[in-house]
């Protein structure tokens, strides 16, 4: 549960981050991209080692998936900077957080990962989960862009959508079949290498010059950001690889912490909606998670 709970504040402390770079200007991709590089380098640092055999990573049966996690970290990432673009932070967010649902139905139904049988009450608590996330996401200007009718308005959310929830299943997969506990802090390094590699060429290919508060921006992202991933991976291991308990938990804990944080730092205003789906948040962990809270996991 420690691994969980990890999870969610630096996973809070990313959005907090993110939310800065507004009002201190800091270009977002730049950041992004130097971020990575930070991850790596705090993961090496984390691992005690100063390097690593690239011949035992290249065998290693995780390395082509670290490889496709790496690319469709950065690919998600510029899915989701163009939609807030576009479409605005709501609309970004709504599409990232209900990818829950992608990671809940394989480890249920195509990898047969859940620790325990699922009743009725637990089904109940991923719909309200599902639920939870959209209210919580809602605000009176999400629909503007869509009144709007543009032909990307749907596109580029649906794209994080299926990016995030795939991200997610693939780790909770990666976790459970191809990783030794060993190699818990290697596993992500390489992954943000290879981030940080294709960020590189996006950066090239917008041909932007990189500005020094960039580099701020990357580190106080980066440290969070690698930890976010070590500690997923070692919640999956507690959690015994049942994403479809694990994911509805840390994501409407990620929600409502971030409603939380947002209306304390940045003294956002909320809906009713918004306060009803932090409350249908909670009532949705307790439903999963029900059985194990009783037992005193």
């Amino acid at each position: 549960m420690t691994y969980l709970v990890l999870s969610i504040l630096l996973n809070v402390w990313i959005f907090v981050a993110f939310r800065s770079y507004k009002k201190f200007r800091i270009p977002t991709l730049q950041a992004v991209v130097i971020n990575y590089f930070v991850c790596a380098s705090v993961g090496m640092i984390y691992s005690g080692k100063d390097g690593f055999s690239m011949s035992a990573v290249i065998s290693a049966k995780w390395f082509p998936v670290a490889l496709l996690l790496g690319l469709i970290f950065m690919v998600t990432f510029y899915a989701i900077a163009i939609t807030t673009q576009k479409s605005g932070v709501t609309v970004a967010s709504i599409a990232s957080r209900m990818s829950l649902v992608i990671p809940v139905v394989f480890a249920l139904f195509v990898f047969d990962l859940q620790s325990r049988e699922f009743n009725v009450f637990n089904y109940l608590g991923i719909v309200m989960a599902v639920i939870a996330v959209i209210l919580a996401s809602l605000n009176a200007g999400s629909q503007k862009v869509y009144q709007k009718g543009h032909p990307w308005a749907t596109l580029w959310p649906v794209s994080i959508f299926i990016l995030q929830g795939g991200i997610d299943t693939i780790i909770n997969y990666a976790n459970s079949t191809l990783i030794p506990t060993s190699d818990d802090d290697i596993f992500p390094v390489v992954i943000f290498i290879t981030a940080g590699l294709t960020g590189v060429i996006f950066l090239l290919v917008k041909k932007e010059k990189i500005q020094l508060k960039s580099f701020l921006g990357g580190f106080y992202l980066g440290i969070p950001n690698y930890f976010s991933v070590y500690f997923i991976l070692k919640a999956l291991t507690a959690f015994k690889n049942d994403g479809a308990l694990l994911f509805p938990i840390l994501n409407t804990g990620i929600i409502a912490l971030s409603t939380l944080a947002a209306v304390i730092i940045f003294k956002e205003k909320v809906m009713k909606l918004n306060i009803a789906g932090v409350i249908i948040a909670i009532i949705s962990i307790y439903l999963v998670s029900y059985q194990e809270i009783h037992s005193g996991f």
